[in-house]
């Protein structure tokens, strides 16, 4: 048996030398292999860096580096990722949950009071992370949320069940097909595949591993962001809103074509980085 501080040390060296990737990067990922092997949380390796870690851990470790140096990504290894605070199931059959998509949360728990009674969409939902989010934040609203894939949807009802809300119910719906047009929605939450196929700036290899569906969009990635927008306020409540992810070059894209369909209030939200993620929007009273 060895100490923590050796396992961190060789996890790091392993990483960098694998995987190419940078000392900070590595350190971050070791700390996540390390926590998740032994089962503690950050705090515990403070104080803890000399003891010796058990047999099993060692061979979980190991398990862990073979995968992670064909460049699987840590959340599909683990089965598991974190979104805002909370761990939801994860496998193949479902994007990683990004940072970025987290500001799409912050932006509804800034504009409407948690005792609010919403209808909330959360169109092509994935594992679900952003409805089953909203869920626990506005436990007297409604929550569905929708995905094309049944796979994805087999991930999305098992985060459910772990997360144990009863105000969420998903539907399996190519966007709004499955829906019946009575403008019953306030608010429609989406995170569409939005990258252009054969995007120069994929050097990513992690991202072979996440469903192709859910990435990629045909017309340089604007397909089904236009197509969503062409349907959302057959399925708004009047002024009613939208909530769209988006790369950070397709802002302008994005705004003008909602200004030709029946939305008005456009805004636009920076994330982290400053770049632009999110557009929001409400319809317009027709």
């Amino acid at each position: 048996m060895s100490s923590v501080s050796y396992h961190k040390k060789r996890i790091e060296e392993c990483l960098k030398k694998n995987i190419q990737i940078n000392a900070r990067e590595a350190k971050i990922e070791a700390d996540y292999i390390l926590k998740f092997a032994l089962k503690k949380p950050s705090s515990f390796f403070i104080s803890n860096q000399k003891i010796n870690i058990e047999k099993t851990q060692e061979e979980l470790i190991s398990s862990i580096l073979k995968k992670r140096i064909k460049r699987e990504p840590l959340a599909y290894i683990f089965k598991e990722w974190d979104f805002y605070g909370e761990t939801f199931y994860l496998d193949k059959n479902s994007l990683i949950p990004r940072q970025d998509t987290e500001l799409i949360v912050d932006l509804v728990l800034n504009q409407f009071d948690k005792k609010s009674k919403l209808n909330i969409l959360d169109l092509g939902t994935g594992s679900g992370v952003i409805g089953i989010t909203l869920s626990k934040f506005y436990p007297n609203s409604l929550i569905t949320i929708s995905d094309i894939s049944p796979k994805a949807l087999k991930v999305a009802n098992k985060n459910i069940k772990k997360h144990k809300v009863s105000n969420v119910h998903s539907i399996e719906s190519n966007w709004f097909a499955g829906f019946k047009e009575e403008k019953n929605f306030d608010l429609i939450l989406t995170n569409p595949p939005y990258i252009a196929k054969g995007d120069v700036h994929l050097t990513n290899l992690e991202i072979n591993y996440e469903p192709s569906n859910a990435l990629f969009s045909a017309n340089n990635g604007f397909s089904d962001i236009f197509k969503i927008i062409d349907s959302a306020a057959n399925f708004l409540k009047p002024q009613g809103k939208l909530f769209i992810e988006h790369g950070y070059t397709q802002a302008d894209k994005v705004k003008n074509y909602l200004q030709k369909k029946y939305f008005d209030t456009i805004k636009q939200h920076r994330d982290i980085n400053h770049k632009i993620r999110v557009t929001s929007a409400s319809k317009i009273k027709v």
